[in-house]
Order: C-alpha cells, then sequence, then structure tokens
C-alpha cells in the first residue's frame, strides 16, 4: 500500500496538518502559482505515493486542484466547507484555519476522480431542485455537506457525484431525511 501524500497551499497549511496529525506526508505547492519543481516532483513520483489534494475552498484553491488533477493521474480529494475555513477576522479562507477536529475527521472523506456509470444528469439534478429553482443553492448544500464534496456549482456537483457513482435515488434518499 502506497503511502499518501497530502497536498496544500502554502506552508502555513502544512503546519497546521502536521500539528493536527503527527506523521502526517504533506507538500506545498507555493500558493496559487504552483512552483514548477514541486510539480514536477508529484509528477515524477505520483508512483510512489497516494496523492491526495486538500487546498482551500475558494478560487485559487479549486484553480489550483483543477491544474493538479489535469497533470496527476487519479488524485483523490478532500473538500472543505467554506464557513469552516474561514479565519477569526473574518478576511482569509485556507485550511490553515480549520479547527483541528474538524481536519481530523474531514481526512477521512476521500473522493477518488473516476467515471462510475450513474443515472445522473442536468436534466436529473433539475428535476431534484439542485438547479434551476429557487431553493437550489440550499438543496445543493444538503448534498455537498452530506457527501462531503466541498461548495459546488451545478456543473461540479454533476462531475463530484458521478465521481462517487450517486444514483438519483441516492440523492432523493439524502434530500426527503432533509425535509424530514
Amino acid at each position: 500500500m502506497k503511502e499518501k501524500l497530502f497536498i496544500v497551499e502554502g506552508t502555513h497549511d502544512e503546519a497546521v496538518l502536521q500539528q493536527c496529525i503527527k506523521g502526517i506526508k504533506t507538500i506545498s505547492v507555493g500558493g496559487s502559482q504552483i512552483k514548477e519543481d514541486v510539480l514536477d516532483f508529484l509528477i515524477h513520483n505520483q508512483d510512489k505515493f497516494e496523492i491526495v489534494l486538500l487546498l482551500d475552498p475558494d478560487f485559487p484553491g479549486e484553480k489550483i486542484r483543477k491544474t493538479l488533477a489535469s497533470k496527476l493521474s487519479n488524485p483523490k480529494h478532500i473538500f472543505f466547507d467554506r464557513k469552516a475555513s474561514i479565519s477569526k477576522n473574518r478576511k482569509k479562507v485556507g485550511i490553515e484555519h480549520v479547527d483541528f477536529k474538524l481536519i481530523r475527521e474531514m481526512i477521512q472523506y476521500e473522493v477518488k476522480e473516476q467515471e462510475i456509470k450513474t443515472d445522473l444528469n442536468i436534466h436529473t439534478l433539475y428535476e431534484l431542485g439542485l438547479t434551476g429553482q429557487i431553493n437550489s443553492f440550499n438543496l445543493r448544500k444538503v448534498i455537498t455537506d452530506y457527501y462531503h464534496i466541498g461548495h459546488c456549482n451545478t456543473k461540479i456537483l454533476l462531475q463530484r457525484l458521478t465521481w462517487l457513482g450517486l444514483t438519483k435515488e441516492d440523492l432523493v434518499r439524502v434530500l426527503n431525511g432533509a425535509s424530514s
């Protein structure tokens, strides 16, 4: 079994993870401008590690996630809620601001990119009220919180639900549980 290597944005994120989880292996990409030497290291050593992307839930973090996911073969993802990642002064968003207890909990919710046959499509999401409706944002939040896949617009939601191999029935069950 390969050793896990957690990829984060900056050195502060690394320090927090290492403080929170003893012995965790991390590497920082150096912020929104991914360092070439780090990218080169990851590409050339991805067969030696199980790579897990643990990036900030903001625009730069998602951009880094997209870039790394396109360059690496099958990294896993961990998604944090934006609210849980906001600094005390409410000016910054980052993994470094997440409570240790939540980090330890979320570390177990890895999502792997994979195309699994599912009955989900954009029409299904519309039918379930997850897009194009007044309450769609709130319903998507119920789904994203339940499956720990981070904030999503409709397109990203469909992609991540497909990675998990979820069906319409799965979503209905979660949405019905939320309305109980």
